[in-house]
């Protein structure tokens, strides 16, 4: 008999089995150290939100889950604002993570699309390990998609 093979969506982070699926409470994790430039296919920040022009990596970087990621700014006129992407996978509410970015709540400046690397993980429930394998029975395949983006304040 076949096992099913099941499939999980990063937005151009690490790959692991997602909280969405997984069943564990999301929460914000301050645990991201690439720049949006690993993320993000073509555009540079200034490209996506002309707001972000200008403006200074704070490096107060994180994720909410495997397919949600942030990273701070400073703003050009002095308010600190994240920008955040989002894979827009079935299994996932990017607008519930987007809450968990800011711990008191946030303003939306901006709200839009743009397109970035999504790394796919399928694995298969049985698997033969070989030397060196560090994920048994898992394919990743890594593609450009649209991502959900957004700049936002906390309050």
């Amino acid at each position: 008999m076949k096992r099913p093979i099941r499939s999980f969506a990063v937005a151009a982070i690490a790959a692991a089995v997602s909280p969405a699926t997984s069943g564990e409470e999301l929460q914000r994790q301050m645990n991201v150290r690439q720049g949006p430039d690993s993320v993000f296919a073509q555009a540079a920040p200034g490209e996506i939100f002309p707001e972000l022009a200008g403006a200074t990596a704070t490096g107060e970087n994180g994720r909410v889950g495997n397919e949600l990621v942030f990273w701070g700014y400073r703003l050009a006129d002095g308010r600190d604002a994240y920008l955040v992407a989002c894979a827009m996978i079935d299994a996932v509410d990017c607008a519930a993570r987007e809450n968990l970015v800011c711990e008191d709540g946030s303003t939306v400046l901006s709200r839009g699309t743009a397109p970035g690397l999504v790394r796919k993980v399928s694995c298969r429930s049985i698997a033969t390990v070989g030397v060196g394998d560090t994920r048994p029975g898992c394919t990743d395949t890594e593609q450009t998609e649209e991502l959900a983006v957004a700049l936002m304040s906390c309050l």
